[in-house]
């Protein structure tokens, strides 16, 4: 297994490629993981918000950053481009990512543990294991919930 195949199974990112791994020596290191869509999720310009096919904009003023789960005690941050799209419904918005959650700066892996260990420990607990504010925590866990109910039928 190739290197950049280790990588992605490490940080679980899906329909990615990466790029590049650089460690940069700030705040006492983090590993930075170069990253882009595959191919066939690039072609496919959505919306952010609804996920609709919507025509591209621009190009979103370059790459973002959003943190992922952590390798040991290293933080790891993913990053890569954003484009933003025209949308019919919300305009122009950034356009969905498949490592990320629209509105987001962390990854979907690190925002399903974080809802997931809310709902074995307290917020301050969370915030202190994860390295993140407990206000964070609490807009991860909206931000999950809110896609947990578009997907599950209540009663």
């Amino acid at each position: 297994m190739r290197g950049k195949r280790i990588w992605e199974r490490l940080l679980g990112v899906e329909k990615t490629v990466v790029e590049s791994v650089e460690f940069e020596e700030r705040d006492g290191g983090v590993v930075v993981v170069g990253v882009r869509a595959r191919s066939r999720w690039e072609r496919r310009a959505c919306c952010g918000v609804c996920g609709r096919r919507s025509p591209r904009y621009d190009a979103g003023g370059g790459h973002r950053r959003w943190r992922a789960l952590d390798l040991g005690t290293v933080p790891v941050e993913i990053e890569g481009a954003a484009p933003r799209v025209c949308c019919a419904e919300h305009g122009v918005v950034v356009a969905a990512v498949p490592w990320a959650r629209h509105g987001s700066w962390f990854t979907k892996g690190f925002e399903d543990t974080v809802s997931w260990l809310a709902t074995r420990c307290s917020k301050s607990a969370v915030s202190e294991l994860m390295r993140v504010a407990w206000r964070t925590v609490g807009r991860i866990i909206g931000r999950v919930a809110a896609e947990a109910g578009s997907v599950v039928e209540r009663c």
